[in-house]
C-alpha cells in the first residue's frame, strides 16, 4: 500500500521531496512526479512534507495536523550567539518545581530533537519537587558508599551539602534502550535542545552527571526512577529557577581546530 499521495494539479514538479530524503524512498516518475521506491525504507522524517511549499505531498503516516508551522523571523546572529554563549551550569535553585505545563513544552522542544535514522526511541523521566529529588540524591549518595566513593565527597555529604543533585526542585532524564548504539548520542542532542529551550525561560539548568553515571550502572537506581524494562539512563539535567543573575561571561581556554581544505 501507498504511503503518499500527491496532488498533481498542486504539485510543482521541481523534485524538492525527492532531494530532500535521506533514506532516497523517493524518485522522479512519470510526469516528473514523485514516487515511491521498490526495496527502500520510508524513516518518517517528514522532509517531503515539509519541503513543499504548495501543500501538493501527503503522507498517510504523518497527519498533516502535526506539523508545525516553520519561523521564518530567526533571531540575528548577535543574538542567538549570546544566549549560547551567555547560558551557565546553574547550582543554586529557588525550590520551586518547575510547573508541568513548562516542563510540558521544554518536552515537547526535545521530542523533535534529531536522532540517529529519525528512530525516536528516546523516552523521558521527570522528577518534580525538592523532596523527589533530594530522595533520588540520596540513593545516589547510597550507591557511592557501596561503591567506594571518595571520602572527602562523603564527608561533603555528610556536612549538608547536596553535591551530587545541588538540591534542584526539578529533575529531567532521559533513557534510551539498552542495545541502541546511538542513545548516548541521541539523548545528549535532546538534553541540549531542553536545555536551551529552559534558558530562552529563564530558567537555570545543570547537567546531572553522577546521577547520568550511577543510574547508568546501578539497577536499584533505575527501579526508583521507574525506568522502563529494556532502557538506560543516558542523561539527565537539573532545572528550576536560579537563586543569582550572572551578569559576566567566564573565559575559556583559546579555540583548538584545524581546517581541511
Amino acid at each position: 500500500m501507498s504511503r503518499i499521495a500527491i496532488d498533481s494539479d498542486r504539485c510543482l514538479r521541481d523534485g524538492a521531496c525527492v532531494d530532500v530524503c535521506p533514506a532516497r524512498y523517493l524518485a522522479v516518475g512519470n510526469d516528473n512526479l514523485p514516487v515511491e521506491v521498490d526495496g527502500r525504507n520510508c524513516i518518517l522524517c517528514g522532509h517531503c512534507v515539509a519541503v513543499c511549499p504548495n501543500d501538493a505531498f501527503t503522507h498517510h503516516e504523518l497527519p498533516a495536523a502535526d506539523f508545525l508551522p516553520v519561523v521564518t523571523d530567526w533571531p540575528a546572529p548577535a543574538i542567538m550567539d549570546g544566549l549560547l554563549n551567555s547560558r551557565r551550569s546553574v547550582r543554586e535553585f529557588v525550590q520551586q518545581p518547575v510547573d508541568h505545563a513548562t516542563m510540558e513544552a521544554l518536552l515537547d522542544v526535545a521530542r523533535r530533537a534529531p536522532t540517529a535514522s529519525n528512530s525516536q526511541k528516546l523516552h523521558w523521566i521527570v522528577v518534580s519537587g525538592p523532596e523527589k529529588v533530594q530522595e533520588i540524591a540520596r540513593a545516589i549518595i547510597d550507591c557511592g558508599r557501596v561503591a567506594g566513593l571518595h571520602p572527602s565527597l562523603l564527608a561533603q555529604w555528610d556536612a549538608g551539602c547536596d553535591f551530587v543533585l545541588r538540591n534542584a526542585p526539578t529533575l529531567a532524564i532521559v533513557c534510551a534502550p539498552e542495545e541502541y548504539r546511538w542513545g548516548k548520542e541521541d539523548g545528549a542532542i535532546a538534553l541540549a535542545f531542553l536545555e536551551l529551550a529552559a534558558e530562552a525561560r529563564d530558567l537555570g539548568v545543570c547537567w546531572a552527571g553522577y546521577l547520568t553515571r550511577v543510574a547508568s550502572e546501578n539497577a536499584s537506581l533505575r527501579a526508583l526512577l521507574g525506568v522502563p524494562e529494556g532502557f538506560t539512563v543516558r542523561g539527565g539535567l537539573m532545572l528550576g529557577e536560579g537563586t543569582h543573575v550572572y551578569t559576566r561571561i567566564p573565559p575559556r581556554k583559546p579555540l583548538s581546530a584545524h581546517w581541511i581544505e
